[in-house]
């Protein structure tokens, strides 16, 4: 009954917090999900930010963020407690509405590839990410500092390489 009670407390208080306080509800943030145009999934800038990211920050993705940004979720022992899975399943819904780490880069989201950069930067630089209430039974998801370091300097290389990218016409 205690952990029911501390998921049903940790829900509501990082659905406040979660995401550095921001309301998500307002605004076009619930705008619908989608990949990002194909000629852009196909340029060359996007080819070696995708390598860089495969090779650097996936790894690191895929043990801090994969459970609720990705289509590769691996429950834990109690998503299947009442209540708890109707949580587990609603924080998911709402991460992959944001950001979708499915496909590798660019990402499946409602923003730009650029805005989806700085967004992931500026969460785990203010350790918004992952939420405190998914840490306290996921320790090993923790981002160390060196795994924060990998993923600011990944994304500022990438958004230095997007912003010297021709445009087409």
């Amino acid at each position: 009954m205690k952990i029911i009670l501390f998921l049903v407390f940790t829900h509501f208080y990082s659905t406040a917090w979660g995401h550095g306080g921001i309301d998500h509800s307002k605004g076009d943030s619930h705008a619908p999900v989608k990949m990002p145009p194909i000629g852009n999934r196909n340029s060359q800038i996007h080819q070696r930010i995708n390598e860089s990211y495969k090779l650097n920050v996936r790894p690191i993705f895929e043990r801090s963020c994969f459970d609720c940004h990705s289509s590769t979720t691996q429950y834990p022992w109690y998503y299947k407690v009442p209540g708890v899975k109707q949580l587990i399943d609603s924080d998911i819904k709402e991460a992959r509405s944001h950001l979708d780490f499915s496909h590798d880069f660019p990402f499946i989201s409602h923003d730009s590839p650029e805005n989806d950069l700085k967004s992931i930067q500026k969460s785990v630089e203010e350790e918004n990410m992952p939420p405190f209430k998914y840490l306290i039974l996921h320790s090993n998801s923790d981002l160390s500092d060196i795994e924060v370091k990998t993923i600011s300097d990944w994304t500022q290389t990438s958004l230095n390489m997007l912003k010297n990218e021709p445009k087409s016409r």
